[in-house]
């Protein structure tokens, strides 16, 4: 007595069965879930500063949905002259690591305070520093950023002036 018996096609639906059951395992395994969109945001737009005072020019980041694990990003400041102009590059950084380029060489460095801060602090203010100043936080292929103007006024410290009445 035979207990069970197959036949060709019985056998093809075994296997084509068993194929879908692998394929739906593997997709839910390399299913990315749900997406994770990033933020940045500057709570300020406009910073107003001395020549030869320091600056800190707000912006910070964060993940919707909130991630259980931190992720290192790419954290890019870039500057456009009041006058317009190219854009030029003023600091990256990747987690701990940074580099500041040209004229801002040394004078510039992130907060970094909490999770999600990208400020920048600015050092030893030039009347030139004035412009447009964009922070760009990129995670993998998605970008994001925010624009602050920094507006310098003077030096900030009073200094003696002469009038002279001609007659």
């Amino acid at each position: 007595m035979k207990i069970f018996t197959f036949t060709k096609r019985k056998i093809w639906s075994c296997r084509y069965l068993y194929v879908m059951i692998v394929f739906y395992c593997l997709s839910c395994v390399l299913s990315p879930g749900p997406s994770v969109e990033l933020h940045v945001d500057s709570a300020q737009t406009m910073v107003f500063a001395s020549s030869g005072g320091n600056a800190t020019l707000p912006c910070r980041f964060w993940f919707e949905p909130e991630l259980s694990l931190a992720r290192e990003v790419r954290i890019k400041w870039s500057r456009t002259s009041a006058a317009g102009g190219p854009e030029d590059d003023v600091l990256v950084a990747i987690g701990n690591r940074s580099r500041s380029f040209g004229n801002f060489r040394g004078r510039v460095h992130l907060r970094q305070d909490s999770a999600g801060d990208a400020a920048l602090i600015m050092t030893e203010l030039q009347l030139n520093d004035t412009g447009r100043y964009r922070c760009e936080v990129v995670d993998g292929l998605e970008d994001r950023n925010s624009a602050v103007h920094l507006e310098l006024r003077g030096t900030g410290r009073l200094t003696n002036m002469y009038v002279v009445f001609v007659l």
